[in-house]
């Protein structure tokens, strides 16, 4: 009786230079990460094509976006946590470019673009005014700081990620500019 095994594991002229190595997918994106996300996105700035299969996969997986409504039971209290989250969908980009539906679709085009995302919580004082004291930072994965890897204490730290001992994420570790801008460097020293 013979049996089948995968048609990838076969050997012969097909496969004869294929590289498959055995290492794991933290280490694959360590050493090939940063290129692929470069390439990525210079093909979709100058690639027609690419540029239409992000958008379209984008306006698939987003469609209208997320669209939260209250449903505590209490309606006077539904429509008034509903209008606070209306009103908070207007401030919530701490970058102050988008409201809450145009940061599904950057985070889900950069998921799509660099393969992963960060969005950061900022706590606002409620002397800023806003309806609610929360923002939302959206970081390009560049932001990570993938040269940061090793042990720490009694966790470990994986290309800019700290776990605790049993792989909880604790902490990420970032750049405070983006490290492919010429310009982060630079401080407005302006004086009025």
């Amino acid at each position: 009786m013979g049996t089948r095994g995968y048609d990838g594991a076969a050997r012969g002229r097909r496969t004869e230079g294929w590289r498959a190595p055995g290492s794991s997918a933290d280490t694959e994106i360590g050493v090939a990460g940063a290129l692929l996300r470069d390439r990525m996105r210079d093909l979709v700035r100058n690639n027609p094509h690419a540029a239409k299969a992000v958008a379209v996969l984008v306006n698939n997986i987003i469609g209208a976006g997320i669209m939260p409504r209250a449903a505590s039971g209490d309606d006077k209290l539904d429509r008034k946590v509903d209008a606070l989250f209306e009103r908070w969908t207007a401030e919530c980009d701490a970058d102050g470019q988008l409201d809450f539906y145009g940061l599904q679709t950057l985070i889900c085009r950069e998921m799509v673009e660099a393969g992963e995302v960060l969005v950061r919580r900022r706590l606002r004082r409620s002397a800023d005014g806003l309806p609610v004291p929360l923002q939302l930072q959206v970081l390009e994965a560049d932001f990570l700081d993938a040269t940061k890897s090793g042990v720490l204490g009694a966790g470990r730290l994986v290309q800019g990620i700290e776990f605790d001992p049993v792989g909880k994420r604790r902490a990420y570790w970032l750049h405070t500019e983006h490290p492919g801008d010429a310009y982060g460097a630079l401080l407005d020293v302006t004086e009025n």
